[in-house]
């Protein structure tokens, strides 16, 4: 009697086929992915690999789509503002297609154009009303579609990393771009009534750019802050060109002072641990008689002055007729004053030099301080440049370089070269 054999169930027919056609499936599989890949180290276990080359991954035509498809929202709101040949001749960093504006209201933009720079950059625009201390200009713009206000991006966490929409300007028009941004960090600004937000260095944002979400909501405007790239969030924006426009149309004022930090010399000497300390008064001026050389002003209207920047700020600001109540230190006591700032002397038609200068030893004249819209500013003449010629005097005293441009005759200019740091330019002075 044969021993029983243990039952073995049999495979179907249709099992043994089943199987050995996905094991074909995977042969085949493979050796495609080695044709189409044929830089991939191969794996032990191919399908998860196989499955994932061939797979089709997110394509850069859905980001160009969604972004195509922001710009049409924005193109209502974005424009371009171009640039006086006047200010491209100045060299200062210009683009040459102009300024990126957002509209406000049909009729009104707001943008951004450099405090050094001036109204007069804008050509053929009609300026409505410019803050000198942060470059913030709103200008009339035709009033072509109605156009609804921008909204306000409230963000509820800012050191979140996203992607904003950042606009730049091309030669036809505004366009925008993605820009990952790490974080968003709030910090104090003296331009600025409320905080604003810094990125982090090297992120991909120009001054001047506004910045909106990927829903179209208006994050801000990139400006410089102390040197660093900082977004003006979108409400502090609107708010203050909501404030310019409302201030009287009063010409800028002035009270005839010059100023310096305080260094640590200044400090042991005067008593005073913040401020600036005055270092000119004119004669002239309203400040004649009530402030001195060497007063330290601590805070001009309960703000302090902690910096030269509050005070240059403060200046910008001024208005012809209104009254400035300084707290300042003299021979170490604290005492409050108070004196209405005046408008400028007007002026004739003939151009002014607009320059203050002092003597440097052996190389010619410093410039201290430059008028706006002067002969000096229009040439593109900064504060700190040295000139070391003046027609063909070498070294000239700050008398030599007035009486220099005072003789010129009218439509002539004056060559003058300059020294900027490490640099040397040669400039004109056109009478």
């Amino acid at each position: 009697m044969e021993p029983s054999r243990p039952y073995r169930p049999r495979v179907s027919r249709e099992t043994r086929l089943l199987l050995t056609t996905a094991l074909l499936a995977v042969a085949a599989l493979w050796v495609l992915a080695r044709i189409r890949f044929p830089d991939r180290p191969t794996t032990p276990n191919p399908l998860p690999p196989l499955l994932t080359q061939l797979a089709s991954g997110p394509k850069l035509d859905d980001l160009a789509s969604e972004i195509s498809q922001i710009q049409a929202r924005l193109e209502p709101s974005l424009l371009v503002l171009r640039v006086s040949s006047t200010a491209l001749a100045a060299g200062r960093g210009i683009t040459p297609y102009g300024f990126s504006a957002l509209r406000i209201r049909d009729d009104l933009a707001v943008t951004l154009v450099p405090s050094d720079t001036g109204r007069e950059a804008l050509a053929g625009q009609s300026v409505v009303a410019r803050d000198p201390a942060s470059g913030l200009t709103v200008v009339r713009v035709p009033s072509e579609t109605p156009v609804s206000p921008p909204t306000q991006w409230a963000p509820r966490r800012l050191q979140q990393a996203r992607y904003l929409i950042a606009s730049d300007v091309s030669r036809e028009r505004v366009s925008v771009r993605p820009v990952f941004v790490g974080s968003l960090e709030p910090v104090s600004s003296p331009l600025w009534p409320e905080p604003v937000w810094s990125v982090p260095v090297g992120t991909d944002l120009d001054p001047g750019a506004f910045v909106f979400t990927n829903d179209g909501e208006l994050a801000g405007l990139v400006v410089m802050n102390s040197g660093e790239r900082t977004i003006v969030p979108g409400a502090v924006l609107v708010a203050e060109a909501d404030r310019l426009l409302n201030r009287s149309r009063q010409p800028a004022g002035g009270i005839g002072v010059h100023v310096q930090p305080l260094t640590p010399a200044l400090v042991s000497a005067t008593g005073a641990s913040a401020g600036v300390v005055v270092t000119w008064v004119d004669v002239n001026g309203v400040a004649a008689g009530t402030l001195a050389v060497g007063d330290v002003i601590e805070a001009v209207d309960g703000q302090p002055m902690s910096t030269q920047q509050h005070w240059d700020i403060r200046l910008a600001r001024l208005v012809a007729g209104e009254t400035m109540t300084l707290r300042l230190r003299r021979h170490g006591q604290l005492q409050e004053v108070q004196m209405v700032a005046t408008a400028p002397a007007a002026t004739s038609a003939t151009p002014t030099l607009g320059l203050t200068m002092r003597r440097a030893t052996r190389m010619g004249s410093e410039i201290v301080r430059i008028d706006r819209a002067s002969v000096a500013d229009r040439a593109g003449l900064q504060p700190g440049d040295v000139i070391t010629l003046v027609a063909d005097v070498e070294a000239p005293t700050p008398a030599q370089v007035t009486r220099a441009f005072v003789s010129a005759r009218e439509g002539h200019s004056v060559l003058v070269a300059v020294t900027r740091g490490d640099t040397h330019h040669v400039m004109t002075l056109e009478k």
